[in-house]
């Protein structure tokens, strides 16, 4: 379905920028990986913009979406996405808390935004079509704890899944179709 509309969008505009959001566990990643392997896309990972430790702050994460570096995706991926021109940017790095050396190159003309936080409501414009995974919360923990193991699922049970739901919570996903999966 996805790639039957990124086709009628690049048709149209030449481009397509896409979001895929959903909570943790829903497959966000693994469908990226699977349209990768069917079609010419430039994928911008949304935890590749997690907050650097200085902006870990109570009030930021009061904040619904507020773990997610919105400005540093504002200035490297929204505004060079509004120009039409290939960019890069530097991700950040969970295991180091830092911005990486490596950097990543975007100029194709199907650009894919996955991860939670990507319909950001100051991110929408520039999406031509967004999508939102589900998935039944038994599914979503098993495929935390096969990934990243128990003492993580722990994390993400304390920490990372109530931010997810506060910002689920906070905004409307009604425009966005909820694709199932599992």
């Amino acid at each position: 379905m996805i790639l039957t509309d990124v086709s009628e969008v690049i048709k149209e505009k030449n481009r397509a920028i896409v979001a895929i959001d959903g909570k943790s566990g829903t497959g966000k990643s693994h469908l990226a990986r699977l349209i990768e392997a069917c079609a010419p896309v430039s994928i911008i990972h949304m935890d590749d913009f997690f907050l650097p430790g200085e902006k870990r702050t109570e009030e930021r994460y009061a904040r619904a979406g507020g773990n997610v570096d919105s400005e540093r995706f504002m200035s490297d991926v929204i505004i060079p996405i509004k120009t039409g021109m290939p960019f890069s940017y530097h991700p950040f790095d969970c295991s180091t808390m830092s911005l990486s050396r490596k950097i990543v190159e975007v100029d194709k003309p199907f650009i894919l935004v996955e991860g939670v936080y990507s319909l950001l409501p100051e991110f929408r414009e520039i999406y031509d079509l967004g999508y939102v995974l589900t998935a039944s919360y038994s599914s979503r923990m098993d495929r935390i704890r096969a990934r990243s193991g128990e003492e993580k699922l722990d994390m993400f049970l304390k920490k990372w899944i109530p931010l997810e739901d506060r910002y689920f919570d906070a905004f409307d996903f009604s425009p966005y179709p909820e694709m199932e999966n599992g």
